[in-house]
């Protein structure tokens, strides 16, 4: 369940971070944001997630109990069979290294765009109050996302280091999942603090 969670949150802020860079980049190109453009991506978000979190349930890959009370991918199979290797390394690649690597060149190329063109700056017409939601709400995506990178990464490293039979201390281990675990909670606290609007609609919600 972590695990699926874990995919389908990375994957949801990816997409999120493609959405942001066509309305930031390429905002001639809006409609291809749409409701059913956006179905089609939750489905695929969920499907991918459930596949690679199955995988190891039907042989490619495998779960292991950890000391700590909890479980995640058999790393250390893979010194031992081609199989597991090529479902981590996989896993790697299609589930941390290629959504981050999105993820980094859409806010690049947004903040290049910002930078250059100097279009998210007066509030004088409806346009530009516009954009300066559109700036917001890609500024709050930014935060979000480097926050996800930033918890998941020591963990993805050390899995992909022991996956290739490089001791990793179980102190550094654990450090490293539980770090990546608390990613959770991480979202709301953003929110609140950047968001104005969420904060208004959370006070409206507990009558505040």
């Amino acid at each position: 369940l972590t695990l699926l969670f874990g995919l389908a949150s990375i994957n949801t802020l990816t997409v999120i971070s493609v959405t942001r860079y066509i309305k930031g980049c390429h905002p001639e190109r809006g409609y291809c944001i749409s409701n059913s453009s956006m179905t089609v991506s939750l489905v695929l978000i969920w499907v991918a997630a459930f596949f690679w979190s199955a995988a190891p349930l039907l042989g490619w890959g495998s779960y292991t109990d950890r000391m700590y009370g909890t479980c995640e991918i058999d790393w250390a199979k893979a010194n031992f069979s081609t199989i597991y290797k090529s479902y981590i390394i996989s896993i790697f690649i299609c589930c941390f290294f290629l959504p981050v690597t999105v993820m980094v060149f859409s806010y690049v190329s947004i903040i290049n765009t910002v930078k250059l063109s100097h279009a998210l700056t007066g509030l004088g017409d409806p346009t530009d109050r516009q954009r300066r939601i559109e700036r917001d709400v890609t500024r709050v995506s930014i935060v979000i996302c480097t926050a996800f990178i930033i918890a998941w990464s020591p963990y993805a490293v050390i899995s992909i280091w022991s996956a290739f039979g490089h001791p990793v201390p179980n102190l550094t281990s654990i450090l490293a999942s539980l770090f990546a675990k608390s990613a959770s909670f991480y979202n709301p606290i953003i929110y609140f603090g950047m968001s104005s609007k969420f904060r208004k609609d959370i006070f409206i919600l507990f009558h505040c």
